[in-house]
């Protein structure tokens, strides 16, 4: 019955989402205003992935262009994603056929072979050392030009995490390439006061579905992701779509999250969008948020305040 009401509500909930959201985007659209396209030309690209199918969730189209560019993509993937939904399947049988179709994704996409770290699924702590080094040898090894990370104002607490175990990795680093580092979306929008660039998805979307074709253990819907990006072109100014994502100076970044993500808890103050039905909650709750964040790390920006018991204001930074 649960099944045969999604079924018949899916279309109308689709056009609420594109009405409330389309208009809300409209309306703020101009605090993006120096939103800019990520050149991903010849560039050596590494992508932490929380769980195998965020890195296609995320990025799937800034992968595609980037190896039509000509460039060199690799993943590391930091959980095993052995709590992902199976009616069929063991944990440990879903994460060995998880990692069996990130191999083969990668064979197909012309991507690096990827690593796994396999921490358990659900699990992932930005303190853990063995996993920091890990990740620390990977970046050392492989030079990147551009480090992406699952932005850390998200509603899971191993997207978050990963934030936290690169800012820790790149403090063992002795002598390597200087890279930028981009923030992606998957399970909360980053928003217009976060986003920094773009990439046009226009003429990207059919090889970002069959990329995620490749993840057939994965039970849940990814269209809530599709809408999102297409909502990006308000954003973005593009014809089709957008994939949505902020440049970071670590440094600052490193403040923010030591700030906001205490004890890794800051997922609970957003809203997981892996479904139609939960899109307009993922994008209001937790906005403030997101704003205040975006002020802290801006250089120069006017202290944030936010107002304590006795009703007096109390400056953040």
């Amino acid at each position: 019955m649960k099944n045969v009401i999604k079924k018949v509500t899916a279309r109308p909930i689709k056009v609420i989402n594109n009405i409330v959201l389309g208009i809300y985007l409209r309306l703020v659209k101009g605090k993006a205003k120096d939103i800019k396209t990520i050149d991903v030309k010849q560039k050596r690209i590494l992508i932490l992935s929380p769980h195998q199918d965020d890195e296609i969730l995320g990025c799937g189209c800034l992968i595609k262009k980037a190896l039509e560019d000509k460039g060199v993509v690799k993943c590391i993937f930091m959980t095993d994603g052995s709590q992902s939904l199976s009616h069929e399947l063991t944990p440990q049988a879903l994460a060995e056929l998880r990692k069996v179709e990130a191999i083969e994704l990668a064979k197909n996409m012309g991507m690096e072979e990827p690593v796994f770290l396999d921490c358990p699924d659900g699990s992932l702590e930005p303190n853990d050392d063995e996993v920091v080094k890990k990740v620390a040898h990977v970046i050392e090894d492989y030079k990147p030009d551009m480090v992406f990370v699952p932005y850390f104002l998200d509603g899971h607490k191993d997207h978050t995490a990963v934030s936290g175990i690169l800012i820790a990795s790149v403090k063992l680093l002795q002598k390597h390439k200087e890279f930028e580092t981009y923030c992606y979306e998957v399970n909360s929008p980053i928003s217009v006061y976060g986003v920094t660039h773009y990439v046009d998805c226009t003429g990207y979307f059919k090889a970002k579905r069959d990329a995620l074709e490749f993840y057939r253990s994965q039970t849940m819907s990814f269209e809530s992701i599709f809408q999102m990006n297409r909502l990006n072109r308000i954003i973005a100014g593009t014809d089709e779509g957008a994939e949505l994502f902020k440049k970071v100076e670590l440094q600052s970044y490193e403040n923010a999250y030591n700030r906001y993500n205490k004890d890794n808890r800051i997922s609970s103050c957003f809203r997981q969008m892996y479904s139609i039905y939960y899109m307009i909650p993922a994008y209001f709750k937790g906005l403030s948020i997101k704003r205040e964040v975006a002020l802290y790390q801006y250089p120069g920006a006017a202290p944030v305040r936010r107002k304590d018991k006795s009703g007096k204001g109390t400056a953040l930074n």
